[in-house]
Protein backbone atom coordinates (compact mmCIF):
# COMPACT_ATOMS: atom_id res chain seq x y z
CA UNK A 1 0.00 0.00 0.00
CA UNK A 2 2.75 2.33 0.78
CA UNK A 3 4.75 1.03 -2.15
CA UNK A 4 1.92 2.93 -4.43
CA UNK A 5 2.76 6.47 -3.13
CA UNK A 6 6.37 6.08 -4.37
CA UNK A 7 7.57 6.95 -8.13
CA UNK A 8 9.09 4.33 -9.37
CA UNK A 9 10.45 2.52 -6.84
CA UNK A 10 9.47 -0.56 -5.13
CA UNK A 11 12.01 -1.60 -2.37
CA UNK A 12 11.08 0.92 0.43
CA UNK A 13 12.82 1.19 3.55
CA UNK A 14 11.18 1.09 7.24
CA UNK A 15 10.82 5.04 7.23
CA UNK A 16 9.51 5.47 3.26
CA UNK A 17 7.18 2.78 4.19
CA UNK A 18 6.12 5.11 7.50
CA UNK A 19 5.58 8.14 5.66
CA UNK A 20 4.08 5.99 2.51
CA UNK A 21 1.48 4.66 4.78
CA UNK A 22 1.02 8.33 6.36
CA UNK A 23 0.33 10.20 3.51
CA UNK A 24 -2.01 7.63 2.61
CA UNK A 25 -4.09 7.97 5.65
CA UNK A 26 -4.07 11.76 4.94
CA UNK A 27 -5.18 11.39 1.42
CA UNK A 28 -9.15 9.99 2.83
CA UNK A 29 -9.43 13.43 4.36
CA UNK A 30 -7.04 15.54 1.95
CA UNK A 31 -8.49 14.75 -1.88
CA UNK A 32 -6.09 17.00 -3.48
CA UNK A 33 -3.58 14.95 -1.91
CA UNK A 34 -4.20 11.86 -4.08
CA UNK A 35 -1.69 12.73 -6.98
CA UNK A 36 0.88 13.18 -5.04
CA UNK A 37 3.79 11.28 -5.24
CA UNK A 38 7.62 10.46 -3.40
CA UNK A 39 10.55 9.51 -4.82
CA UNK A 40 12.43 8.62 -1.44
CA UNK A 41 12.30 9.71 2.36
CA UNK A 42 16.08 10.79 3.76
CA UNK A 43 16.68 11.12 7.41
CA UNK A 44 18.67 14.02 8.30
CA UNK A 45 18.61 14.06 12.27
CA UNK A 46 21.82 12.87 12.81
CA UNK A 47 23.42 14.76 10.06
CA UNK A 48 22.60 18.37 11.30
CA UNK A 49 22.39 16.79 15.25
CA UNK A 50 18.45 17.71 15.83
CA UNK A 51 16.92 17.18 18.94
CA UNK A 52 13.96 16.40 16.70
CA UNK A 53 13.84 13.37 14.37
CA UNK A 54 13.95 15.47 10.76
CA UNK A 55 13.14 13.89 7.69
CA UNK A 56 14.18 15.00 4.24
CA UNK A 57 11.47 14.43 1.91
CA UNK A 58 11.83 14.21 -1.89
CA UNK A 59 9.51 14.32 -4.70
CA UNK A 60 9.34 14.44 -8.72
CA UNK A 61 9.44 17.66 -10.20
CA UNK A 62 6.38 16.95 -12.35
CA UNK A 63 4.65 16.45 -8.56
CA UNK A 64 5.46 20.12 -7.90
CA UNK A 65 2.39 21.58 -8.38
CA UNK A 66 0.26 19.34 -6.65
CA UNK A 67 2.53 19.69 -3.75
CA UNK A 68 2.43 23.70 -3.53
CA UNK A 69 -1.70 23.17 -3.44
CA UNK A 70 -1.90 21.09 -0.52
CA UNK A 71 1.27 22.07 1.51
CA UNK A 72 -0.41 24.26 3.76
CA UNK A 73 -2.35 21.32 4.93
CA UNK A 74 -0.20 18.29 4.26
CA UNK A 75 3.08 19.13 6.67
CA UNK A 76 1.14 20.06 9.54
CA UNK A 77 -0.80 16.81 9.56
CA UNK A 78 2.19 14.52 8.10
CA UNK A 79 4.47 15.96 10.94
CA UNK A 80 1.57 15.22 13.44
CA UNK A 81 1.65 11.47 12.71
CA UNK A 82 5.30 11.02 12.31
CA UNK A 83 6.09 13.58 14.89
CA UNK A 84 8.82 14.98 13.33
CA UNK A 85 9.96 17.94 11.16
CA UNK A 86 9.02 17.62 7.34
CA UNK A 87 11.11 19.17 4.45
CA UNK A 88 10.02 18.38 1.16
CA UNK A 89 12.14 19.27 -2.19
CA UNK A 90 11.81 18.53 -5.69
CA UNK A 91 14.29 16.48 -7.29
CA UNK A 92 16.26 18.46 -9.58
CA UNK A 93 19.19 18.36 -11.87
CA UNK A 94 21.96 20.84 -12.33
CA UNK A 95 23.94 20.14 -15.64
CA UNK A 96 26.92 21.41 -16.71
CA UNK A 97 27.29 24.17 -19.57
CA UNK A 98 30.28 22.09 -20.76
CA UNK A 99 28.47 18.53 -21.32
CA UNK A 100 26.69 18.99 -24.98
CA UNK A 101 25.45 16.54 -27.49
CA UNK A 102 25.75 19.08 -30.59
CA UNK A 103 27.34 22.27 -30.19
CA UNK A 104 24.26 24.78 -30.59
CA UNK A 105 23.09 23.09 -27.55
CA UNK A 106 21.88 25.44 -24.68
CA UNK A 107 21.45 24.72 -21.01
CA UNK A 108 18.06 25.74 -19.69
CA UNK A 109 18.23 28.18 -16.78
CA UNK A 110 16.78 26.18 -14.62
CA UNK A 111 19.00 23.74 -14.96
CA UNK A 112 21.78 25.88 -13.44
CA UNK A 113 23.36 25.52 -9.86
CA UNK A 114 22.55 28.79 -8.76
CA UNK A 115 18.88 28.25 -9.88
CA UNK A 116 18.62 24.88 -8.57
CA UNK A 117 20.00 26.17 -5.53
CA UNK A 118 17.04 28.92 -4.86
CA UNK A 119 14.60 26.61 -6.08
CA UNK A 120 15.34 24.39 -3.44
CA UNK A 121 15.23 26.91 -0.62
CA UNK A 122 11.98 28.57 -2.15
CA UNK A 123 10.64 23.91 -1.57
CA UNK A 124 11.97 23.94 1.81
CA UNK A 125 10.05 27.01 3.02
CA UNK A 126 6.94 26.26 1.46
CA UNK A 127 4.09 27.16 2.04
CA UNK A 128 5.47 30.73 2.52
CA UNK A 129 7.56 32.64 0.19
CA UNK A 130 10.61 34.83 -0.09
CA UNK A 131 9.98 38.49 -0.07
CA UNK A 132 13.61 39.24 -0.68
CA UNK A 133 17.49 37.66 -0.63
CA UNK A 134 20.16 39.63 0.16
CA UNK A 135 24.14 38.41 -0.16
CA UNK A 136 26.28 39.48 2.68
CA UNK A 137 30.00 39.27 3.01
CA UNK A 138 31.83 38.70 6.50
CA UNK A 139 35.27 40.29 7.72
CA UNK A 140 37.40 36.98 6.67
CA UNK A 141 35.58 37.06 3.63
CA UNK A 142 33.18 34.39 3.47
CA UNK A 143 30.06 35.27 2.70
CA UNK A 144 25.98 34.29 3.96
CA UNK A 145 22.61 35.10 2.48
CA UNK A 146 20.18 36.87 4.19
CA UNK A 147 16.61 35.73 3.71
CA UNK A 148 13.48 38.19 4.30
CA UNK A 149 10.26 36.02 4.89
CA UNK A 150 6.77 37.35 5.29
CA UNK A 151 5.86 37.87 9.54
CA UNK A 152 2.56 36.95 8.75
CA UNK A 153 3.97 33.22 8.46
CA UNK A 154 6.65 33.69 11.29
CA UNK A 155 4.36 31.52 14.03
CA UNK A 156 4.28 28.07 11.42
CA UNK A 157 7.82 28.51 10.74
CA UNK A 158 10.19 29.69 13.85
CA UNK A 159 10.11 26.13 15.01
CA UNK A 160 11.42 24.81 11.45
CA UNK A 161 13.94 27.96 10.66
CA UNK A 162 17.14 25.73 12.82
CA UNK A 163 16.46 22.38 10.48
CA UNK A 164 16.18 23.91 7.07
CA UNK A 165 19.49 26.42 8.03
CA UNK A 166 20.76 23.25 8.57
CA UNK A 167 19.47 21.03 5.89
CA UNK A 168 20.22 23.64 3.57
CA UNK A 169 23.89 23.97 4.40
CA UNK A 170 24.44 20.30 3.59
CA UNK A 171 22.29 20.34 0.20
CA UNK A 172 24.14 23.34 -0.93
CA UNK A 173 27.15 24.39 1.35
CA UNK A 174 25.25 27.92 1.66
CA UNK A 175 25.07 30.03 5.33
CA UNK A 176 21.55 31.72 5.35
CA UNK A 177 19.63 34.22 7.57
CA UNK A 178 16.15 34.49 8.06
CA UNK A 179 14.20 37.76 9.16
CA UNK A 180 10.49 38.18 9.07
CA UNK A 181 9.21 41.71 7.79
CA UNK A 182 6.00 42.85 7.07
CA UNK A 183 5.09 42.69 2.86
CA UNK A 184 3.08 45.81 1.67
CA UNK A 185 2.72 44.48 -1.91
CA UNK A 186 -0.18 43.05 -3.30
CA UNK A 187 0.37 39.33 -4.49
CA UNK A 188 -0.87 35.75 -4.70
CA UNK A 189 0.19 33.45 -2.64
CA UNK A 190 1.51 30.24 -3.65
CA UNK A 191 -1.34 27.76 -4.12
CA UNK A 192 -4.09 29.73 -2.78
CA UNK A 193 -7.19 30.26 -4.69
CA UNK A 194 -8.01 34.34 -4.12
CA UNK A 195 -5.54 37.25 -3.64
CA UNK A 196 -4.33 38.46 -0.69
CA UNK A 197 -5.80 42.09 0.21
CA UNK A 198 -3.27 44.76 0.51
CA UNK A 199 -2.39 44.95 4.71
CA UNK A 200 -3.68 48.39 6.18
Amino acid sequence: MAANKFWKKIELSNLEQQVGVALTQIEQSLADAKNLKLSSVVDYTAKINAKKQVYLVYIPHPCLSVFNKVSSKLLPELEKRLKATILVVAKRTIESKWVKKHRSQTRPNSRTLISVYDAILEDLIAPTFILGRRTRVRVDGSKFYRIFLDEQDQAELEPRLDAIKAVYKLLTTRDIEFEFKRDDVFYQKRGASKKVQRKQ
